[in-house]
């Protein structure tokens, strides 16, 4: 049934002039979807997937190694995401969108009016969704062929946004306090205020998750309204993910928490003020999880919140101070199936655990500014802001 309605949707938003639709007139509080269920890509957007976990549907590589490295000229401006077959979609640092193959290779490349302010989308309706700094939103096919494009009712369209696709085949996308939801076409379904800045949203069984920096939790439900949920009672900047009915989040910077969706209730699954813990979470299975403390070391978290394992990312940070550690650029984690973990950090070579804690690391990957790995079908590529691409699997060159 999912398949029959995400043709359906795919047919609806291929339909010719659809970029010069108007937008039909909607009763914000009665919000109307369809579900069309997960869409087919393996990272849909800077979380990996709308509930935030940083989480692979593929495994890593048991034996990673680098296959290939190339430049892409324009630098990348976001973390890029892959679809189905493996293939990145990436926005560069210039107003431009392109799509490269498995091997880094680009397939296609169209100018942008101006620059992506958040990662691209990929949606359950098979539509690469960009958000620009102008405030416009467009919708482009895997062929890189525009479909849609409208403007955007924010307040301030320049600021870094966050998107996420939802089950309908649209997508939520937050900038400060405002929370939008479009449908397949890109039209405006609602627009609603969350109580602080946003710094996560998710969705969950079918209801969409906002959390704010000010530790609130709300749900927007059908009612077409935020709903108040609860609040973590502290700060909580880096993201929260959700799973198995909780939404999980770092609070204050040194607390590990988790909140019960159907209650409200917080637990604290960890507590040091001696550490600081930096986000996103890259969740496994949750509640366990994987954190980054002190700036540079993965701290593998148990189901009761204990530490299980700490590994540093670089070596020669095995004898400097964690305050000192904090000057670094925290490192970025994500997570596979089976339990394995890449992450990378600013200036060092990439790295990748085996379930059990045996790092391996992958020489001559470090650059500046890296960005969370990308999962892809065969691998992982690691992107750089400066243009830098390494993909990794399981073969030699």
């Amino acid at each position: 049934m999912k398949r029959a309605w995400a043709g359906l949707v795919g047919l609806l938003a291929s339909g010719i002039g659809l970029a010069s639709a108007p937008t039909s007139a909607r009763d914000a509080q009665r919000v109307q979807r369809v579900t069309v269920g997960r869409g087919a890509g393996l990272a849909t957007c800077e979380g990996i997937d709308s509930s935030n976990d940083n989480r692979a549907r593929s495994d890593f590589p048991a034996a990673p190694q680098v296959s290939f490295r190339t430049r892409l000229a324009g630098g990348i401006g976001q973390a890029p995401v892959s679809d189905a077959l493996g293939n990145l979609i990436v926005v560069h640092s210039e107003p431009r969108l392109s799509q490269l193959d498995a091997k880094g290779r680009t397939l296609w490349s169209e100018r942008l009016a101006s620059e992506a302010s958040s990662a691209p989308v990929l949606t359950s309706a098979g539509a690469i969704l960009i958000v620009t700094r102008d405030g416009d939103v467009s919708l482009y096919s895997g062929a890189g062929k525009l479909q849609a494009k409208r403007g955007l009712p924010l307040s301030d369209p320049r600021r870094h946004t966050l998107t996420i696709p939802t089950d309908n085949g649209g997508a939520l996308i937050a900038s400060g306090g405002e929370l939008l939801e479009l449908d397949e076409r890109g039209a405006l379904v609602r627009k609603l205020h969350a109580s602080g800045n946003l710094t996560t949203i998710a969705q969950a069984n079918g209801e969409l998750v906002a959390v704010s920096d000010n530790g609130t939790v709300q749900l927007a439900r059908a009612t077409g309204e935020l709903d108040r949920l609860g609040n973590f009672g502290g700060n909580v900047q880096d993201g929260a993910a959700v799973a198995a009915g909780r939404v999980f989040a770092i609070v204050d910077g040194h607390r590990w928490c988790a909140l019960d969706m159907k209650t409200g209730r917080v637990e604290t699954l960890g507590n040091d003020s001696n550490l600081s813990f930096t986000g996103p979470v890259a969740l496994l299975d949750a509640p366990s999880a994987a954190l980054v403390v002190g700036g540079g070391f993965i701290s593998m978290r148990g189901q009761d919140g204990s530490e299980t394992a700490r590994v540093a990312l670089n070596a020669s940070t095995q004898g400097i101070e964690p305050a000192t550690l904090r000057t670094f650029r925290p490192a970025l984690v994500v997570s596979d199936q089976r339990g394995a973990l890449a992450a990378v950090q600013g200036g060092t070579d990439a790295l990748v655990l085996r379930p059990g804690g045996d790092a391996l690391r992958l020489d001559d990957t470090s650059c500046l500014d890296p960005f969370r790995p990308t999962p892809t079908k065969n691998g992982i590529v690691l992107a750089c802001r400066s243009g830098q691409l390494f993909g990794v699997s399981g073969t030699a060159p």
